[in-house]
């Protein structure tokens, strides 16, 4: 169990890696022409965006700009891309999530909660959640997202955490302890709500479970 839960982090990890790197030589260097413009202004000056507003994404982007603002001070594009590369970051967390919300889902399939997974299957269950990781990140609609400064990047990185965090939970034994995960999940859902409403789409999944 210890060194599949060691090459599950491996494999989760790895995929983040790839997706990051990806994301961050692939931003675009400057906003694009619709909402992005909005978000990228207002998280460098910490303002107001259009209802119903995205507070956290603003503080987290205001970060980036900073770190911009500090090594790029004569280059006011640099503001535009940290934020941008902001997006590909939380983009890679989601695609890792994915993965390991893979490798449970697979690992349940294959021998349930209790059962233990001789060598086939473990590589098996790690080849589906490395697959599935790097299929979410070259997808085209992920992709786009991941570029530029939107609050949809974000919005799914907390969503695919919050479903993760499910999966997690359901996959324990029934212990008071367990119980924690449900706990996260609602503290994670209530932080994305200061980005996007979209976790919230994740609840009809935890009452099937």
């Amino acid at each position: 169990m210890k060194s599949f839960n060691q090459l599950n982090n491996i494999v989760g990890w790895t995929v983040f890696a790839i997706a990051a790197i990806v994301y961050s030589l692939t931003a675009e260097p400057t906003g694009s022409l619709w909402d992005c413009g909005e978000f990228i202004a207002a998280a460098n000056k910490l303002q107001v965006v259009h209802p119903p507003g995205a507070p956290l994404f603003l503080l987290i982007g205001r970060m980036f700009t900073w770190v911009a603002e500090i090594f790029f001070p004569d280059d006011p594009e640099k503001i535009a891309h940290a934020v941008n590369i902001m997006s590909g970051v939380c983009t890679a967390f989601a695609v890792m999530f994915i993965a390991w919300s893979t490798t449970i889902l697979a690992r349940l399939t294959l021998v349930g909660r209790k059962g233990t997974l001789d060598s086939g299957q473990t590589i098996a269950v790690l080849g589906a959640g490395f697959v599935a990781g790097l299929t979410s990140t070259f997808a085209t609609s992920v992709w786009f997202s991941a570029v530029e400064g939107e609050v949809y990047a974000m919005s799914t990185m907390f969503t695919t955490m919050v479903f993760w965090i499910f999966l997690k939970w359901y996959n324990l034994p029934d212990t008071k302890d367990a119980d924690r995960w449900l706990i996260l999940a609602a503290y994670m859902a209530g932080l994305s709500i200061g980005v996007h409403l979209l976790s919230l789409l994740t609840f009809p999944a935890l009452a099937l479970f």
